[in-house]
């Protein structure tokens, strides 16, 4: 059984409003996050120098691909499950839910582990990895694997606690920084920088679980086996939208980060880096959207939970506008401010970088624009049509990548990226409005 704040499901004028408020509370967050990330990547950059820090890219490109690879994006499974036991008041079935995520999350760090070992040892050759930096970047995964938190994320955000939730995620660019100040200090290495970066993601999933704990008190039920192995009986399609959900996020986040690695093997290690910088900061323009689309999924959730029809398509027209508002902006930001950012951010060595960050941020700014889509199409049970979609945007970007990186190089390569973008957001776009006001 479980414990819940009384609080948590206290009335609220409006989802929309819930969307505002929410969005709020981690725009405070992400606008932090985006001023540390620029200053402690810029810093990283600039102490490394080009070639070196292409190879720590890589080394970080790696490991966040394998970690993509095995996430359950259990955070999905906890808010897509977890809101019909809040609202029947199934504390005991919520227990058993969470646990089994956790379960799910440790196994994904275990087989991630395996991928690991054997990716590392293939790819050590093509980026010209040494023996000992081999088995840094080997180590460096395990400490990625091993810091999970999607289901601390979905626990946070079904109980509303969006503060904390943006509290949690802003102590990872704070421990970066410090991390990046103190080696600094001692003077910067791949290995002291990798060190860094390990730590700074280990603390933040030791504080997105006590922030965690803090919201839903366990008992030691939970963790009986016949418990939450009963969990996948208990809520039929429970494995169905599990293996979409995360085959969908796994094709959108794993795309970006194989497009560094594949400029880092097929041009050089420093255009890595380079390409690594343009996406940063494209991203950097595009963190509402990231705000937007997590708050939006938990109304949604909700409404999806309590049957209401006519929220749900009001949620939809309201996100979508306020989506594409965004994405105008962005794209400004990036005409008025991007080669001043990029200036800063890499010094003179990546000036030449700008046509990169314009593309790669409008390919931000239109995934941006279509920020409702997939959640509306979570909500309206078409998961699998959301799959088929990513799948086929994921398929485009790889040949794009395969065609336009050996005849264009890191342009090329950032084209591909665009091209799906706005493929996955079309076609997104097309079959949420089907579904939603069907």
């Amino acid at each position: 059984m479980v414990e819940t704040i009384p609080s948590v499901t206290s009335p609220r004028q409006s989802a929309w409003g819930g969307i505002v408020r929410n969005t709020g509370w981690l725009i405070a967050g992400k606008v932090i996050s985006a001023v540390l990330s620029l200053a402690y990547l810029g810093m990283a950059t600039r102490a490394l120098g080009p070639t070196a820090f292409g190879q720590f890219v890589l080394i970080l490109g790696t490991a966040q691909a394998i970690a993509t690879l095995v996430s359950f994006e259990t955070w999905q499974l906890v808010m897509r499950f977890g809101m019909d036991h809040i609202t029947a008041a199934r504390n005991g079935a919520l227990g058993r839910l969470i646990a089994f995520c956790m379960m799910l999350d440790v196994s994904g760090a275990l087989l991630g582990a395996g991928i690991a070992t054997i990716a590392v040892v293939e790819l050590a050759p093509l980026f010209g990895w040494s023996p000992t930096l081999e088995r840094q970047s080997l180590a460096f995964c395990f400490v990625v694997l091993a810091s999970f938190r999607s289901a601390a994320i979905g626990v946070l955000r079904m109980h509303d606690r969006f503060g904390a939730s943006a509290f949690a995620e802003t102590m990872l660019p704070v421990f970066r920084m410090a991390g990046v100040l103190i080696v600094l200090s001692f003077g910067a290495t791949i290995p002291r920088m990798l060190a860094a970066w390990a730590i700074a993601e280990f603390l933040t999933a030791v504080t997105h679980w006590v922030l965690a704990f803090r919201t839903l008190r366990p008992r030691r039920a939970w963790f009986h086996w016949p418990g939450p192995l009963s969990v996948p009986r208990e809520h039929p399609g429970f494995w169905r939208f599990a293996g979409v959900t995360n085959a969908g996020s796994t094709m959108a986040l794993f795309g970006k980060q194989f497009a560094i690695l594949l400029v880092g093997a097929e041009v050089s290690p420093a255009a890595a880096g380079g390409y690594r910088i343009a996406h940063q900061l494209g991203q950097a323009f595009a963190n509402v959207s990231d705000m937007l689309s997590r708050a939006t999924f938990s109304e949604i959730m909700r409404a999806r939970a309590s049957e209401a029809g006519n929220d749900l398509r009001l949620l939809f027209r309201n996100a979508s506008r306020i989506a594409m508002i965004t994405a105008a902006i962005m794209i400004a930001l990036l005409l008025l401010l991007g080669p001043i950012a990029l200036s800063l951010l890499g010094g003179p060595h990546y000036a030449s970088a700008f046509p990169l960050v314009l593309i790669l941020g409008t390919a931000a700014a239109i995934d941006a624009g279509g920020v409702s889509f997939e959640p509306a199409l979570l909500a309206s049970g078409k998961a699998w049509v959301s799959f088929r979609l990513r799948l086929l945007a994921t398929v485009v970007l790889i040949v794009g990548l395969i065609v336009l990186l050996d005849k264009l190089g890191p342009i090329g390569a950032a084209i591909a990226t665009l091209t799906a973008s706005i493929l996955a957001t079309l076609t997104l776009g097309l079959a949420a409005r089907r579904a939603i006001y069907r």
